[in-house]
């Protein structure tokens, strides 16, 4: 197999005129061929060297808190709905209505620390572990937050009365928006195209991946 230039992660080779791809992290593999005979005898060929694997099949698949569904042909969708509930259901405070948008125009306006009233410690670590967790949900499912979470991580160290309210925003977006999922498409090997879908709800997200091959 040969591994790909621009991810050392992702092996390639050509079996019956159709690419094997198998792509790792940490001690998991996804493997991937359109006749399921060819991948089952990578899994029987590991076998004899590692010994019992634990194997699951189909186009749905739970990992790292992530559901990834490959129903839809041509596509990736990638939900984080258990994950997004988990959120807003410990969140020590009742969160209210939601929001439509995951921050206002606020967003990047800082007090003056004479004029700033920083968390005591406890609410702070609350904060610190939230926004940590967002950023997980963000990178993986919910691009539409990453906007306001990457603000929140610059604010971990010392966060004000005002960040706790940034935060409680995202959290409220999310309760009106938590079954969207991640949609993801490529056309060629220049443009990725994604989506937030729900149903009837759209969010177009276009990354020029050229730079990166």
């Amino acid at each position: 197999m040969k591994i790909n230039p621009y991810d050392p992660c992702v092996f390639n080779k050509e079996v019956n005129g159709n690419q094997l791809t198998v792509t790792l992290h940490v001690d998991d593999l996804k493997i991937s061929h359109v006749d399921s005979f060819e991948v089952t005898k990578l899994i029987r060929y590991l076998e004899k060297i590692y010994g019992k694997v634990v194997v699951h099949r189909g186009k749905v698949h739970d990992y790292l808190g992530m559901d990834l569904d490959f129903s839809d042909e041509g596509y990736l969708q990638v939900g984080m709905f258990k994950y997004t509930d988990n959120l807003i259901d410990e969140f020590p405070e009742e969160l209210g209505a939601t929001a439509k948008t995951p921050a206002s125009d606020n967003l990047f306006k800082v007090r003056d620390e004479a004029e700033a009233k920083f968390l005591p410690e406890e609410q702070a670590v609350v904060f610190h572990s939230f926004t940590a967790s967002l950023l997980f949900l963000s990178q993986r499912a919910r691009r539409d937050i990453q906007t306001a979470v990457s603000f929140l991580t610059t604010r971990v160290k010392r966060p004000d009365e005002d960040d706790w309210l940034k935060l409680r925003r995202v959290l409220r977006y999310l309760k009106g928006t938590r079954r969207l999922k991640l949609r993801l498409k490529i056309d060629n090997l220049d443009f990725s195209l994604g989506w937030l879908t729900h149903h009837t709800e759209c969010i177009a997200i276009c990354e020029d991946t050229q730079e990166r091959g």
